[in-house]
This record gives structure tokens, sequence and C-alpha cells, in this order.
């Protein structure tokens, strides 16, 4: 459930000391995968894109639920203001393939096939595909050493996906070393088409019911340069884990 806090994103970083490391990439991802998550989680949240000189401001009302291994989503996103209303439901699947489902304004259900996971979730700078599960055997993963980032020293780990398993060359991820929120990812850095594309950021991160939870979450998008060509900044503004009121019934596709 924690990558949908953050719509569907971990992260890691560092710089190269290889012999002082007792632990690899992989058992350092794997401690990241483990941290506590919610049954279920009921959030409101605040969404800013940046994009192309305009501003433009959706509210995002999000449902989650545990079941077993997987996650089933449910997330309602309204232009600001008064605007147009879009619903995305996701059934993510650890050992076989998520389904994704769109509710357009004008009514229509699209199911979001493989081939439209490049594109962006309501005209912002994340992608169909940020918002699938991750399964940590689908990854090859290499500690590149430390950094300090956003203030907090942690591991730089390199994740390289299997064949077919993403859409993406590869991601570079932060993760805290030490303290109260141990193993979250702060950072990712995310390659695509030959560079670094897109860059995401955890802010503001609190401890609730015992869940690590990053309040504000930003995608920056870059280009081959390095230059910031926009972002998306996500805040969340309620949240409540673990509400009992919750059922699978509440993400049927038969309800979009």
């Amino acid at each position: 459930m924690k990558k949908f806090a953050v719509l569907g994103l971990l992260s890691v970083f560092g710089v190269a000391i290889v012999t002082v490391y007792a632990m690899t990439g992989r058992e350092i991802m794997e401690k990241s995968d483990a941290l506590p998550e919610p049954r279920t989680a009921i959030s409101k949240a605040t969404m800013v894109i940046y994009k192309g000189g305009d501003t433009l401001t959706r509210t995002i009302e999000m449902m989650a639920m545990k079941v077993g291994q997987n996650d089933k989503v449910l997330a309602v996103v309204k232009e600001e203001p008064g605007g147009d209303i879009t619903k995305v439901l996701t059934h993510t699947n650890k050992t076989g393939e998520d389904m994704q489902w769109v509710k357009m304004s004008n009514g229509k259900v699209k199911r979001i096939s493989s081939g439209d996971r490049s594109g962006a979730f309501v005209n912002s700078h994340i992608f169909y595909e940020d918002l699938r599960s991750r399964n940590i055997d689908d990854y090859e993963y290499t500690l590149m050493g430390e950094e300090t980032v956003e203030g907090f020293p942690c591991y730089k780990v390199e994740a390289k996906p299997k064949p077919g398993k993403s859409i993406y060359d590869k991601a570079i991820f932060f993760i805290i070393k030490t303290g109260e929120f141990q193993y979250f990812a702060v950072r990712i850095d995310i390659f695509y088409e030959g560079y670094l594309y897109k860059r995401l950021i955890n802010y503001n991160l609190k401890k609730v019911d015992g869940i690590i939870t990053p309040y504000k979450a930003v995608m920056y998008r870059l280009d081959k340069k390095g230059a910031n060509l926009g972002r998306t900044e996500v805040t969340i503004t309620n949240l409540q884990y673990n509400n009992p009121a919750i059922n699978e019934n509440m993400f049927n596709v038969g309800k979009l």
C-alpha cells in the first residue's frame, strides 16, 4: 500500500565505497519491501501539475485494500474548480499481470493495456506504469554506495528490470540507512529512453499508526541535459489507515 501513498514509487541513493557494506542491494530492497503496511487506507490529496507554463489542480480521493499479497486501489480524481471526474481502478498481482481500468469523464470505461503504461495519469508527470505493483524478483539490484539525500544518510541501489517487467531502463533508489524512517525510499531517479527522465522525492515523512507516510511527494520531469521541464506535487490533506468499513466489493469494475 505504501507505493500508492506516493502514487506507485519507492526510492534509494549513494556514493561507492563498496568494501564497507555488509548488505547487498537486494537485501536492502528486501528490508524496504518488508516495511509495515496498512490493511486498508483512505486518503484525500491535492495534486498540482506545473506543465508547459500552465498550472493544473486536481483533488484525489483514494481508497485501498490489501488482499493477500496484492492490493486493490480506487482513485477518484476531480479537476478543480468543479471540473471533470476521472476514476482509476487498479488490481495488483504480485505473481502476474496487474489489471487497470480508467473511467473517463464521458462515462466510458477503458482497460489500461501494457501499451498504455507510458500514458500520463490525468495529464500529470505520473505514468500509469508508476501506479503498478512491483515484485522484488522482477529486478536485479546493485549497491552503488551511499549518499545524503534530503538530509538523510541513504544507501544507493540501482534496480534494473528483467526483460518485459518495466517500460523504464532502470531506477536508482535512495533508501534511508538509520533512524525512525529506516529503509524507506526518500528519492528515486527514473531512467527512460536512455537518460534520467524523472525524479521522485518524498517529503514531510511521518509515522501514522506505525506506517511511514510521505505527506508530500513531487515528481520532477527532466530533459536530456537535466533541466527541469515541470513537476507534479501531491500533498495529503486527510488520511486514515485500517478502516474496517472498507471491503472488496468497493473495488468492483462494475461500480466504476
